[in-house]
């Protein structure tokens, strides 16, 4: 997967998202949160495993991440994908109209939707909508507790050090996000299902 994408659009409906605009407010949101932690771009790098021109592009509004690499930073900060990329005013209550869902693509083939806004909720949902054969792309694995949940398709969850586990609509898998984990769908129909974390992560 590359380190660069563009925000894109999964199954309808969506929130329509300027790329030029996001990617200039996601500078500044990176900028201010590495600079509140007394970080230099390099030693981000370091911790993020990413390079410090690439950072500097971010942060001057000229590259937008993949969400994966987003995450990676993410997390080298102390917060979330999401966090970064929502710049508007906190709110302890969250209304996503289905015309006005923000999403993304997520790897080859899949775009995730973020079901919910703000940075200040204790979960995560995040709806998946990915191709037959599209995969995570890599072992992720971060605090608290994850669920899958499927709506269609046939979705396999590999959790390291446990058997891999095969979900069918209506299946729900829950376990320690601390576990690396990573998914793909199988089958020659889409997939369509729920990742909720508990406290947010990505």
């Amino acid at each position: 997967m590359s380190t660069l994408s563009r925000p894109s659009v999964a199954a309808p409906p969506t929130g329509e998202v300027d790329g030029r605009e996001l990617a200039i407010a996601l500078g500044r949101s990176l900028r201010a949160r590495r600079r509140s932690q007394g970080l230099t771009l390099q030693q981000l790098a370091d911790q993020c495993g990413l390079s410090q021109p690439f950072l500097s592009q971010l942060e001057n509004g000229k590259a937008m991440p993949s969400l994966l690499a987003l995450h990676q930073v993410a997390a080298a900060l102390g917060t979330t994908s999401q966090a970064l990329l929502d710049v508007r005013p906190r709110t302890d209550v969250s209304l996503v109209r289905g015309k006005d869902t923000r999403c993304y693509e997520l790897s080859s083939g899949a775009t995730v939707c973020f079901l919910i806004e703000g940075p200040d909720h204790q979960m995560e949902p995040n709806l998946i909508t990915a191709q037959p054969g599209a995969e995570s792309g890599c072992e992720l694995e971060h605090a608290g507790e994850e669920m899958v949940y499927i709506i269609e398709g046939s979705v396999e969850i590999a959790i390291r050090d446990h058997s891999s586990t095969v979900l069918n609509p209506g299946d729900t898998l829950t376990y320690p996000a601390s576990l690396p984990h990573e998914w793909r769908v199988v089958g020659d129909d889409r997939a369509r299902f729920l990742i909720v974390s508990s406290p947010p992560s990505f």
